[in-house]
Formats: C-alpha cells, structure tokens, sequence
C-alpha cells in the first residue's frame, strides 16, 4: 500500500516549507531570489532584507567568517548600489567583501547570472582574487553538494553548464560561458588589453568583480558603459589608493571633488561621480581590530602589529605607508598635476564656446609617432566669444592610420594630413607638427603636401616669451616690475607646451577638451627643479610616466603642439592671477604710489 502521509513541513519567516524540497540554504536563496522583502495581496510584508538574507547564506555556506562592520558595510553598500568601490589598505577584507558577495549572487541564479572577476595578469588572477571566489565556491560546494557550478580551472572560469547539458546534439557540445563566472587577467605581455571579448556580453544579470583596480589601464573603465546594457548590471571595483588618476581613483572621485576627502582618518562611505556609484574608503587605523584592546581579533586585518612592522620601514609620510597602512588617498597625491580634472570643470573646459561671431582662425596639429606610441592628429580653431574673450575651442583628436609594410610610414602620415586639412579648410601654414627625431617627416609633408608646414621640436630650453599677459616678477635692473618669461620659469621647451595647456583652462580660454585628452593630461606629473640659482617648473620626461602610468601621453602632446600653433598665430594667454607673485606685485605698486606721492609732495607749496 502507498505511502499517503504528507510531507513534513517547517515554519520559518511566516511561511510554510516543504522538508524534502527545502533546507535552510534553499530557503535563504528563496528568499533572495523574491527580492528579500515583499507584500503578499493583503498587505503583509514577508522577508527582513537582502542584506539579512544574504548573512544567513553566508553563515551556512562559510560559517568560519567574521562578522564585523567592515563586513557588514562592504555587503550593504554592495547590494544596495550599482558600482561600489572598495578603496583602502592591505588586509582590509576588500576582495573577500566583494567575492562572497556576487559568488552567492551567482548561486541563486545560475541560469541568468555572469560574473566577470579581473585582475591584472594571470598570475596576479589566480594569486588575488580568483584564488578567493574558487575556494569560497569550493568550501560551498563541499556542505552542500547540490549548490550549480563545475570547476574549469585551466579556462579560469566555473561554469553552470555541463557537457552532458548538450550531449544531444553534438554540434551543441560546449558550456555557455554567459553562465558562470570567469576570470579575466587585463594586462597580457605587459600589455593592457581591458576586458577585451567580454564587453559586449549579453547576459541578464552582469557583474564585474574588479581587484587591483589601481593597476588596471587606462581604459579599463570605459566598458562599462557597454556591459550596464545588460538588464541588470552592478560592479565591485576594489584596490589600494595609489593615484586620483588611475581606474581606481577616477571611480571612487567623489562627486564635489577630492578636496573634502583627501587625508580621511576615519572608515567612511560617499557617493562618487562615476556612474552616480560609491566609495567605501576602509582606513586601516580604523580597522575593527582597534575596535577593542589587546591582541589583534581579526588575525587577518590590519592591526597595530602590522602598522608597526610596516613604520620599520617606512616613514609615515610615505606612500607605501599611506597605501599599505592608512588606505586614503593623500593630499600630495593630488598635488603637482599638470591639470586636474576639476581645474578643467570649474574653468568649464569641457564645454563648448558661445562664439561672438564667425571671425575665427583653424589649425591643426600632429604628434608624430609610429613602431609603438600612437599617431594623434587633432583641430581646433580660436576666435572671440560673447563675454569677449579670446578662447581656443579642441576638436576630439583622431589616431592616423598607418599600416605595416605599405609604404614609409612618414609618406602614409603626409598623405593622410594633407586630405584631412583639406577637408577641414586648414591651410599648410597652419598645421604644426613634432619634429623631435622625425625629421624625415618634414621631408615627406613637404613632397606630398606642402613645405610651408610648421615643425615643432619637444627638445630645447623653454621660449623667451612671457608666461601670461599677468604673472609679473621684479627687475633688478629697472627696480620696476615685467612680465616674467618662459626660460625664467620653466626647465625646457616640452614643460612650456604642457603648461600653456594648463594656463589656458585656469585662465578660462580653453574649450571642447574630451575626456580621455583629459585624463592624460591629469597624469603627467611636475616639480620644481634648481637651475641657475632659482627653481624652476619641469614636467616628469615622457620615459618615467610611462613606466608609471603604462601609458604615452600622445594626445595631449598634440593638444600642447596645437596649443603652441595657436600662439603662434596670434593667441595670447590673458589671465592667470593664481600665478602672478602678488606679493611682489604688490610691493611694487606701493612702492610706486610712495615715489608719485614724494613727487607731490615737494612740489607742494608750505604754508607757515
């Protein structure tokens, strides 16, 4: 006779669950999947949350983990926005916070779930972060063996798809790799390389779990435009604060600046610029190991041990110790930038001009490059506009084309220049382009275009115009005061380019900058160096920010050609009060009131 008994069946949330369909687990992953909270047809309200349910996976799945409040922080901001950046020390949990986080996302949606986990190379991958989501998953699978996934170590990746999944039809017989989680190293023979295939993914929910992000390339950030296609898409971006510039530091900028978050001393959460996400920024010194006294209870944060093997080292003023240590960004950090990306909005760079009339003047630029850096021609024109200043508007800058094995490459860039200023009505005299070691180049413009092209050589002392139309030292000889001059303030030539760039955008005259010239312009570093007595302004030689930055600033070098091209053609750099040495200015005009006054007053008659 057949079993007619019921099923057993528990109570938990409010809600009734069939024993040999549901455990503890599949109820936890239930309630994620419904959302963590809802309201049935009356009114009542079922779940305590995402943020609860997804604890009380995590405390079945990985019960030897911690429960603190940077744990609990990084999982609440985590699931409750679309790009979170996870920004502080060494051992601080940050790739941890974010691999359980999306690792359980991809357990209860197996069939709709991608999770994209990079890093820099491969070793760094299997090293970093996917060595942590692997092993989570693995620990996970090994209490509950019923839990989607099947491990492709040698593809980096862990798969919901089998190969008997398709067995049925043999043409069919390989995993969707849309379902599951994979591993992408973004640098390749010391090449970045970004996310590369991936970025076109269609999958209906995404994820992008991003360790090491400080260390990522240049363009690394702009596919996430693409994958937030996708239905449903969120991103971790984690990694130790190193630079305002790079991937790590453009997405966790704070939505007013960094000029109120520079030097954070305590653990601390604000909403950041880059896709309306936020910033957890974790501060070492704040670590829940100094939450109580005595010996370190989070074996694995940072700890006054570790801060203290750490200042063995390093002073306190270092970066090592501000990246390894303390985890925010410092004010000198900031600091000594040719441009900042707030300079450049606050001075509306990025704008475009209101012109006063048709009265304007085109040229063109090059930088000429080929057998590695990019070849960058770019257009701009300068005219007056309706508050009646003089004001350089840039047009986005195009890569010359230049292919392998056709023809001299200089013969190939000529050519393409020469049809490309005649479609834009720029005449020969008006295109400028770099010289430094391409003197060939000069040859080929001439025997393909024209000899009345302008060569510009990046090597050489500075010019001996002035800086601007204000910045004003005092003459020893005269006793009065000039305007100072270019060889008096900068250490070379290629330092007075970059910087004409930069006092234009603080003066206000320069318009249409695109955001990728940007960023490289916010990379290039400055000091002051001694020459002759006096310290003078250097921009750091190309060589050294490009092992830096693993980037060549090839488009803002043809802005500052096409910026020297505009002062050549009558464009002048009116404004720059933030620059002039007021003090001295002012010291001059009191002492020039004192000798008009004198004047006065011996010619004045005295009465008795």
């Amino acid at each position: 006779m057949a079993d007619t008994q019921p099923a057993r069946s528990f109570t938990k949330y409010g809600l009734s669950w069939r024993a040999d369909q549901y455990d503890q687990l599949k109820v936890e992953m239930w309630m994620i999947q419904k959302g963590g909270q809802w309201k049935d047809k009356s009114g009542r309200i079922f779940g305590n949350g995402l943020s609860f349910h997804f604890e009380e996976m995590r405390k079945l799945l990985w019960p030897h983990m911690d429960d603190h409040r940077w744990h609990n922080l990084c999982r609440d901001e985590l699931l409750r926005n679309k790009i979170t950046v996870l920004m502080g020390p060494g051992s601080s949990g940050k790739t941890n916070g974010a691999s359980w986080v999306f690792l359980c996302e991809y357990l209860c949606f197996p069939q709709e779930t991608l999770v994209l986990v990079s890093s820099t190379d491969v070793r760094g991958l299997r090293l970093r972060v996917w060595g942590e989501i692997s092993d989570l998953w693995q620990k996970a699978k090994d209490r509950f063996d019923y839990l989607p996934g099947n491990l492709l170590d040698s593809r980096i990746a862990i798969t919901t798809d089998t190969l008997e999944d398709n067995e049925v039809d043999e043409a069919k017989r390989v995993r969707d790799m849309r379902k599951g989680i994979v591993g992408i190293p973004t640098i390749q023979g010391n090449k970045s390389v970004g996310l590369g295939k991936w970025v076109g993914v269609k999958q209906k929910r995404v994820r992008l779990l991003a360790d090491e992000a400080q260390l990522m390339g240049p363009s690394f950030l702009s596919a996430f435009a693409n994958l937030n296609k996708n239905e449903d898409f969120r991103a971790a971006l984690s990694g130790n604060p190193i630079d305002i510039s790079d991937p790590l530091g453009m997405a966790a900028e704070p939505i007013d600046g960094w000029g109120s978050y520079m030097d954070v001393e305590k653990t601390t959460v604000w909403q950041t610029r880059f896709m309306g996400g936020v910033c957890v920024n974790l501060i070492g010194t704040d670590s829940p190991n100094f939450d109580l006294p005595g010996p370190a209870r989070f074996k694995y944060l940072i700890s006054r041990e570790k801060i203290q093997e750490t200042l063995s080292f390093f002073s306190k003023d270092s970066p090592e110790y501000y990246s390894q240590c303390v985890g925010s960004m410092k004010i000198a950090m900031m600091a000594r930038r040719v441009i900042t990306r707030k300079m450049c909005r606050d001075n509306h760079a990025l704008d475009m001009p209101r012109w006063l009339n048709d009265d304007r003047k085109r040229i063109a630029s090059l930088d000429a490059a080929y057998g590695g850096d990019r070849c960058m021609f770019g257009w701009g024109e300068f005219g007056t506009d309706i508050e009646g200043r003089q004001i350089l508007c840039v047009y986005p800058p195009f890569i010359v084309p230049i292919i392998v094995g056709k023809d001299e490459p200089e013969n190939q860039i000529a050519r393409w220049v020469k049809h490309k200023c005649e479609d834009l009505r720029i005449e020969p005299e008006d295109f400028f382009h770099d010289s430094t070691g391409r003197g060939s180049l000069g040859t080929a413009l001439a025997r393909h275009w024209s000899a009345a092209c302008n060569p510009i050589e990046f090597g050489g002392r500075p010019t001996t115009r002035p800086v601007s139309l204000d910045m004003f030292i005092h003459d020893e000889e005269t006793s009065g005061m000039r305007l100072k001059l270019s060889d008096e303030h900068y250490y070379n030539f290629v330092t007075e380019l970059w910087f004409a760039v930069r006092y234009m955008i603080e003066s206000g005259q320069l318009r249409g900058l695109s955001d990728d010239v940007m960023d490289e312009g916010c990379k290039r570093e400055w000091d002051y160096v001694p020459r002759g007595g006096v310290k003078v302004i250097q921009v750091e030689p190309k060589e050294d920010m490009k092992v830096r930055t693993r980037q060549s600033p090839d488009m803002f070098d043809q802005l500052a050609i096409l910026a020297e091209g505009a002062r050549r053609r009558g464009f002048q750099i009116a404004k720059l009060a933030k620059e002039t040495d007021q003090s001295d200015y002012d010291s001059w005009l009191e002492e020039e009131a004192k000798k008009q006054s004198d004047i006065f007053q011996s010619a004045m008659l005295e009465h008795n």
